[in-house]
Order: structure tokens, then sequence, then C-alpha cells
């Protein structure tokens, strides 16, 4: 009964699925994918529906565009009035409306395709288990932590924007979320309602814009590595899958477990996945029904031909996203830098007899830019980890017993992983923990900078 399901789990937790459902939910919200994805087909019902998503983008440009002009109004009208407290909020306000705009373009007109090739690439060959060996591992659990890790983010980023609309109805001033200029009266009724709707609408998308962007990211991390992981499996059971292509009995199924296990003593050998025993009866019947001539170089050579295609597939999605993110991730260590220094300013100089919840608010503003900057690095730092590490899954196979057959291609594998895969910058900066930490002493060495010229008057 145990055998029965545990046999059924694994063929479960190894079905394909789209691995990327809430992430491309979320980035139709924010206008930077379209709806229209889920309405395949022709006919007068798909034209409304592809045009109504015409109209909810034009609507979310709208809402973006003319938020930013304000602001900038405001910057230009106030500049010199010595409030450098409101000059500075609303310079916060300007670079984040403007980094919305720039990622509803860049995802939606600039580089649709290189998207669509990736999330697309990745639900169609991605390998849902590990080659047939004594361990298998799966994806499931490198993509429930996917899921786990972009909702929390998600949810982290509309709390953050739901203080700021708080704010109004807290104080019952008829303020608004956004401190912003108006060329008319705001305060009139129904204009105020107009004007707190546009403004709400304004702060949704800002955060489903900065959720898309690097939550994307971080899901193509997550499930690169635990693409990794299932290459690791493949590789340290690469001798066990050729003894199963060669149809060997259970004498020499036992002999090469027991060897193997003698190299493969450590725990924690993945990033994401789990690792799960397969039963040595039921790779026997692997190998009873494996249709082979008992060759071993045959054998050896189609199993380790997967592996060597499953890596070339990794670095050619790794490249993928190298293409797509390194131009706007360039951009982005610059705006997190002057956000992070910009936020840490404004709370320490907020003293108005509101500056309670203010500050609040402006701390959930620091945490999320803190966070996105920390999920930019860590998840890219994880991948290089991953990428270095196929090279050490072959020595824990049992090579020594067949070294004169397997040596050469061993070799060689090991000589083109070696080249570790580094996500970056702009081409310019690697991404990874130290560069979060090189981000942060930036943003704080302008911010003494910042607070000596406002002593300064």
């Amino acid at each position: 009964m145990n055998d029965s399901n545990t046999e059924n789990k694994s063929k479960d937790d190894s079905k394909r699925r789209d691995l990327f459902v809430f992430v491309r939910q979320t980035m139709c919200i924010a206008a930077m994918y379209p709806f229209s994805y889920y309405f395949k087909g022709s006919g007068f019902v798909a034209f409304v529906i592809r045009f109504l998503d015409v109209l909810y983008e034009l609507f979310n440009y709208f809402v973006s565009v003319h938020i930013a002009g304000l602001f900038i109004c405001t910057i230009y009208i106030n500049y010199g009035q010595g409030d450098l407290d409101f000059f500075v909020n609303c310079l916060i306000q300007t670079i984040i409306y403007l980094w919305t705009i720039t990622m509803k373009l860049y995802f939606r007109r600039l580089r649709p395709r290189l998207l669509d090739d990736i999330l697309t690439t990745i639900n169609d060959k991605y390998e849902p288990r590990s080659a047939v060996g004594f361990s298998y591992v799966t994806m499931a659990e490198a993509y429930r932590i996917s899921k786990m890790w972009i909702k929390t983010y998600v949810y982290c980023c509309y709390i953050g924007t739901i203080f700021w609309l708080a704010l109004p109805i807290v104080y019952r001033d008829k303020s608004l979320p956004l401190a912003c200029w108006y060329p008319f009266d705001y305060t009139q009724p129904i204009v105020y309602e107009v004007v707190f709707f546009l403004q709400a609408m304004g702060q949704i998308q800002v955060a489903a814009s900065f959720a898309s962007s690097s939550g994307l990211h971080m899901v193509l991390c997550v499930l690169i590595s635990g693409q990794y992981d299932v290459l690791f499996c493949s590789l340290k059971n690469v001798l066990a899958t050729t003894y199963v292509l060669m149809g060997a009995n259970m004498a020499d199924l036992r002999s090469l477990q027991a060897e193997q296990c003698v190299s493969d003593a450590e725990p924690s050998q993945y990033a994401y996945s789990l690792e799960e025993q397969t039963p040595l009866q039921e790779l026997l019947q692997h190998a009873t029904q494996a249709k082979s001539s008992g060759d071993f170089r045959w054998a050896f050579r189609h199993s380790f031909v997967r592996c060597v295609n499953h890596h070339r597939y990794i670095v050619s999605t790794l490249k993928q996203m190298e293409r797509f993110y390194s131009p706007i991730w360039f951009v982005k260590i610059g705006e997190v830098t002057f956000l992070m220094c910009l936020v840490a300013f404004v709370s320490t100089k907020s003293t108005s007899a509101n500056s309670f919840m203010r500050m609040v608010s402006l701390g959930q503003y620091l945490l999320l830019v803190l966070y996105e900057l920390f999920i930019i690095c860590y998840f890219a730092d994880i991948v290089y980890q991953n990428s270095q590490r196929c090279g050490e899954a072959l020595w824990r196979s049992p090579w020594q017993r067949h070294i004169k057959e397997v040596r050469s291609d061993f070799l060689f594998f090991m000589l083109n992983s070696r080249r570790q895969f580094q996500l970056t910058a702009g081409k310019i900066t690697n991404l990874n923990v130290d560069r979060f930490r090189g981000t942060i002493t930036t943003a704080f060495s302008f911010l003494t900078l910042l607070q000596k010229m406002d002593a300064r008057g």
C-alpha cells in the first residue's frame, strides 16, 4: 500500500504544469502582459477582449503618466522654496512613477517577444523529474517555493500602498494619498472622489508593476535553481540510469548502489528539491522493460546525452533571462540607491503632527525597496552557486567502476560546466549578496551628504 502511494505521489509531483500562473496574473493587472493570453481564438468575443485589453493598458498609462507629470510640475513650482522635506518626497514619487511607466513599456511594448520566449521555453522544455536512478527529485518543491515567495512579495507590495491610501481616510481632512499640485480645486464634491480614485489606481499600479518586474525575476531564479537540482540528481545517477538501460539484474544494481552510497552521504545537496529514494524493485522493472543490447557504451551515451542537453537548455534559458533583465537591473541599482537614500531622509525629517502615520508609510516604502533589492541580488546569487555544482554531481557517481569508458565524457562535461553563469546589471556589476551590501552602503553615504546639505540650509 505504501509503495503504491509513493508511486502515485511521484507521478503527481512530476506532472507538467504552468509554472507562471500567479506572476502572469500579476503582470496582467499591471498591464505588463495581455489579458488576451487567456482568451485565445478569433471571432467577435476575442476582438472585444483584445479591444478592452488595449483600453485597460491605455488607462494605466494615463494614470501613471499624469501623476508623474503632476509631480514634475510640483517639483518645478516648489523648487527653491526651502522645504527640502516636501521636495524630496515629490522626487521619490516622481522616480517611482517614472520607473512604473518604464516597466510597463519595457515588458508590454519593447521586449514582449523575448518575455514570451522565456516563459514558453521554460514551460515547454523544463524537466519535471530527474532521470531514473537510485534517487530522484521533481520540480514540485521548487514550484511550491516560487509560489510562496511571489505571493508573499506581491502581498507586501499591495499592503505598502494601502498605507498611503489609508492616510486621507484616517485624517479625514480631504487630503490625497499623494501630495502633488493640481491646476484646479480638487476638494470639490465629485472632483475629489475622481482624483482620489485615480491616485488609488496609480498606487495599485505601482505595487503591481514593482511586484511583476522583480517578482518574475525571483520566480525564474527559483525555477532554474530547481532545474539545476534535477540535473544534479540525473548526473549523480547517470551510471544507475545506464545500468537500467542495459537491463541489469538485481545483483548488479545492489553492487552499484553500495558504491554510490559511499560518495553520496552528504545531506542537503539541493537548493530547493527534496530527494526521494527509488526502490530497487522498481528499478529492476524498468531494467526488464528497457529495450537494450546490454552494451554499456551505448547505454551510457544515451543517459549522458540527456544530461548534456538539459544543461544546454538551462544555460540557454539563463542567457535569455540575462538579455531581458540586464539592462533594467543596471538602471534599477541606481534607482534603488536613490530611493533608499531619499526615503530614509524624509523619514528622519518628518516632524509634523501626522508624522507617525507618515513614518509608518515611509517605513513601508523603505522596507519594500530593501526587500526588492534583496530578492534581485540573493536569487541571482543562488543561480550562480548552483551553476558551479554540475561537476561536483558527477563525482558523486561511482565513476571509478567504469573510469576507462566514461573518463573523456566526464572531463569534457566538467570543463564546460566550470564556466559559472553570473547574472549581471548591464554587464557591468554582478548581482549577488555583495552587490546588495554595496548598494546599501552607497545609499547611506548619499544620505549623510544630503543631511549635511540640509543642515547648511
